[in-house]
């Protein structure tokens, strides 16, 4: 039942439509100006009101079918300009994401209307049957897609004018065969060509996800391999650091002999006096280089070395206490990533400050849990997103932090990221044993 003579019931339900699909457009749109809230809710009005204006009038002057036939133009465009006005987003991307949740929004007003019209229902059935059907779908957009989707976006960054076309077409396709020759209501071949349409929908776009998911697991690997070789490069560096002591000892050990065969003879001849300078002349041992020894693991010892060799050559003050357990909690491989990303993302906040205010703190504990902490001094704070991780411009960075979670939820550890007094820490609790964790 379409109540097509009730104006003020068709005007409420393309309230109700238009007020789900800008929940759901919102739930997946990153703004640039989410301190000046004033303005974004003004630019969401001015859509609004010109929406419901624009509606009205095609409503009392040419029909509620000529609106459906160009709501497209009253009410989907303006909602997308005015989303785009107040976003950091690139248009084709946006346009992606906005397109496929008008045509998803489509499908749900689609079974309103059909279980509605079945049940012989009422103006109000259908006014609750819309709005139940909105509010799960926005809570589902806003605490589950939206985090999936913000992961996919660092990922790809191109193609997005190719993509938006799918979505826009499968709305063309949606309308010509839901209005044409007249509406679907009256046409049950209309219908099943709507939900035929629709199972062709999914299909595409469960392609386009595992596309995406496949581009982000790809990218986290590539960051790993990316890590593994900085690993690789630090263990042969040490390698090189141990060859290097081993030539200083054999000398030294050669210069000993020397040294004892003399003071032997002096000591036979009594002279102390002659000892006691000779020693004083003697450079002894003479100075020797001895690698820094975080831990056991060779390759944790060589990525802490690698990263804070790193750190101190960017004129960051550092500082570091390594306390490991004999066991770790995990692989020393798997430690080593982890460590390596905490001081990538550490090290890159850091290098942002002024070169007087560059610091970097590194601990690891055990009581008996392993607990690390990275921390530095930021300037201008850092941005999070919904989740709770930094937000950073540098791919790699990105990389590292989706890297960081993606290993501590692999192994229940707990993580943060948070500032206090000025200071970035990032956090990890690697529980001993996963029942142990309180």
């Amino acid at each position: 039942m379409l109540f097509e003579d009730n104006i003020i019931f068709l005007i409420l339900k393309i309230l109700i439509t238009y007020a789900g699909t800008m929940a759901m457009m919102f739930s997946t749109t990153s703004f640039k100006f989410v301190r000046k809230k004033s303005i974004n809710t003004a630019m969401i009005v001015l859509c609004a009101v010109f929406s419901v204006l624009s509606t009205s009038y095609v409503l009392v002057f040419m029909g509620w079918e000529q609106l459906l036939k160009g709501f497209i133009f009253t009410i989907s465009i303006p909602a997308v300009l005015s989303l785009y006005a107040v976003s950091d987003e690139p248009f084709a991307r946006l346009t992606f994401s906005h397109a496929t949740h008008i045509l998803f929004s489509l499908y749900i007003a689609l079974t309103a209307t059909l279980i509605n019209t079945a049940l012989h229902g009422t103006m109000l059935s259908d006014i609750l049957m819309r709005i139940g059907f909105y509010i799960p779908v926005v809570l589902f957009d806003f605490y589950v897609l939206r985090r999936i989707w913000f992961n996919f976006l660092r990922i790809v960054r191109k193609g997005w004018g190719m993509l938006v076309l799918i979505p826009s077409a499968f709305i063309i396709m949606f309308l010509v065969t839901g209005l044409y020759p007249d509406h679907y209501i009256n046409r049950p071949t209309g219908i099943l060509l709507l939900y035929l349409l629709g199972i062709v929908i999914i299909t595409v776009y469960l392609s386009i996800g595992s596309y995406l998911f496949s581009q982000y697991r790809r990218q986290l690997a590539e960051h790993n391999r990316a890590l593994l070789a900085i690993q690789v490069e630090n263990l042969m560096r040490e390698n090189a650091g141990i060859e290097a002591l081993e030539k200083e000892m054999r000398i030294i050990r050669h210069d000993l002999r020397h040294i004892l065969s003399t003071i032997a003879s002096l000591a036979e001849s009594g002279d102390t006096g002659a000892i006691l300078d000779f020693i004083r002349k003697t450079d002894g041992l003479g100075s020797i280089t001895i690698p820094m020894h975080y831990s056991d693991d060779p390759i944790v010892n060589a990525t802490l070395t690698g990263y804070l060799t790193l750190a101190e050559e960017r004129g960051m003050a550092t500082e570091i206490t390594v306390s490991l357990p004999s066991t770790p909690p995990v692989d020393g491989a798997e430690l080593a990533l982890c460590f390596a990303n905490m001081l990538e993302i550490a090290i890159h906040f850091s290098d942002k400050n002024p070169e007087n205010d560059r610091k970097l703190t590194f601990r690891c504990s055990q009581n008996p849990e392993v607990k690390v902490e990275a921390a530095c001094p930021v300037q201008g704070g850092v941005k999070y997103d919904r989740k709770g991780l930094p937000v950073s411009k540098d791919d790699s960075v990105t990389s590292a932090i989706r890297s960081l979670a993606a290993f501590c939820e692999s192994n229940d550890a707990d993580y943060s990221f948070r500032e206090e007094n000025g200071i970035f820490r990032i956090t990890v609790t690697l529980w001993e044993h996963k029942e142990g964790k309180a």
